[in-house]
């Protein structure tokens, strides 16, 4: 079942929880997805993150997050992580449990969710259980991203990776993709370091434009991007896509080429 159909289909049923974000109501809905229960976090009437509520429960439950895991493919050393957007904290989670030897901090604008995802997505499971507070493997900032951006710029604090994960109502945070915005995290990654960013666009046609004008933007900056789709549409459907783009060359199994510097 995709994700389209699993959503339709949670929005015809009760919700087992509604708490107050500052994006809109957030509602909490349980049922199973591929034959496993799982616990399904939505904003504002838009589906946001998940987790499993069986022994899988840092396993990653949406294909876009599966994709983010391909940065330990393209760069096997990295260990420094910034998630911007925390969400129900899956991919955090599934860093912590299944890369020890990565760190990863968490930019989330909203505390409410934080305190949703430790409540209710055993958030409060993994710190204990990996004592995150101790060998300081998770940090959880409450901050606008950019902000958070502009102050590690400011400090020369420089990631492996940044994933960009920010949504509001699920359009993405558009301030992050601005050329100064782009900057600014260009300048706040290692040599090599990479930029995943999770849009939803069409890669081909008429309806790839957000892809376009993403891309134009990330070519002022970075010299080498690629896409790796997420599901098996047709190239001109709407769907999830990872973008990656790094100062260094990239080789993506499955990826498109999307710009590479000239020289």
């Amino acid at each position: 079942m995709s994700l389209s159909s699993l959503w339709r289909r949670l929005r015809s049923r009760s919700r087992t929880v509604r708490l107050d974000t500052k994006f809109g109501t957030a509602s909490i809905y349980e049922t199973k997805w591929g034959g496993r229960p799982i616990r399904i976090l939505s904003i504002a009437g838009t589906m946001q993150s998940a987790t499993y509520l069986d022994a899988g429960w840092c396993d990653l439950p949406f294909p876009y997050l599966q994709l983010y895991d391909r940065l330990f493919e393209i760069r096997p050393h990295a260990h420094d992580l910034l998630m911007l957007g925390g969400g129900g904290y899956a991919y955090p989670k599934h860093v912590i449990a299944h890369h020890p030897e990565a760190r990863i901090d968490v930019v989330e604008i909203d505390p409410s969710i934080t305190r949703i995802a430790y409540e209710r997505f055993f958030l409060d499971r993994l710190m204990h259980k990996w004592d995150t507070q101790r060998s300081g493997r998770l940090g959880i900032y409450h901050a606008h991203a950019l902000d958070y951006l502009e102050a590690c710029r400011r400090k020369g604090k420089r990631y492996h990776a940044i994933l960009n994960d920010c949504f509001a109502a699920g359009a993405a945070d558009l301030a992050l993709a601005a050329p100064d915005a782009l900057a600014t995290i260009g300048a706040c990654l290692t040599t090599d370091g990479l930029y995943l960013v999770n849009i939803i666009t069409a890669i081909e046609g008429d309806d790839a434009a957000p892809l376009q004008r993403l891309v134009a933007n990330l070519s002022d900056v970075f010299g080498f991007i690629c896409a790796i789709p997420c599901g098996r549409e047709p190239l001109d459907e709407y769907d999830n896509v990872i973008v990656v783009a790094s100062q260094q060359p990239l080789s993506i199994d499955g990826s498109l080429v999307l710009y590479e510097a000239i020289g």
